[in-house]
């Protein structure tokens, strides 16, 4: 049976240090709504949650392809719709070229690394689709992964099947009118007494003046993310 007594002390410590520092009661709520996407309560979260709402995704500079290494190539698993390029490419498309370099099935970290840089860098790619060989110029541009509720919970409820025990830890929160940034640690292990996972997020909220619901949720850049690109 999973854990979860870390993250219910962490939150009670939360809830503590609200009254004492003097949080209002819609910061409070904001609280209650991480604690339950965070424990997988799939039936809480949802009676958060706006019938509007949008969860977008910390931006990035990059292609805006899903990829995956294969014998042929890097295959195309899925296109984002920010993609920029002078040939489309397609779901199912092979890419066997990038900037004259001929890919194998052990170059997914050149492709990385090439794959990083900054908005307006370009990479020549040839790839083969059904079989006829193809090329483009492909931009670097800026991509934010949008959810809607349903896509929203079920990436809430595989989180929910994946984690052994996790730590959720709020280190501050604070708000106008309906909008909310809050900032928080995650510390979790795959099974019990394995090694830890951890990362830092800071989120903006904002809630219907109406309903008091969450309309959307807003990642922000990590420093990470930053960093990778000149990686």
């Amino acid at each position: 049976m999973k854990r979860y007594y870390l993250i219910k002390i962490t939150i009670f410590l939360s809830f503590f240090l609200s009254l004492t520092l003097g949080q209002n009661k819609k910061e409070i709520q904001i609280i209650k709504f991480l604690e339950s996407r965070y424990s997988a309560n799939i039936d809480s979260v949802s009676l958060f949650l706006d019938n509007n709402f949008i969860y977008y995704h910390s931006p990035y500079v990059g292609l805006g392809i899903t990829t995956e290494v294969t014998n042929l190539g890097i295959l195309i698993k899925a296109v984002s719709p920010f993609i920029k390029a002078t040939n489309m490419l397609n779901k199912g498309d092979v890419i066997l070229q990038v900037n004259d370099y001929k890919l194998s099935n052990n170059s997914e970290d050149y492709f990385i690394r090439k794959t990083k840089g900054a908005a307006g860098d370009s990479l020549k790619l040839i790839f083969s689709r059904n079989g006829e060989s193809m090329s483009t110029l492909v931009f670097l541009t800026k991509q934010q992964l949008q959810q809607r509720t349903d896509k929203f919970i079920e990436d809430i409820k595989s989180y929910g099947n994946r984690w052994f025990d996790y730590e959720l830890s709020i280190i501050d929160i604070f708000s106008k009118k309906n909008r909310f940034v809050i900032h928080y640690s995650w510390e979790g292990s795959l099974v019990e007494k394995g090694p830890n996972y951890s990362f830092r997020a800071i989120e903006i909220i904002k809630t219907s003046r109406k309903s008091n619901k969450i309309v959307s949720i807003e990642a922000t850049w990590t420093e990470k993310q930053f960093i990778d690109q000149f990686n």
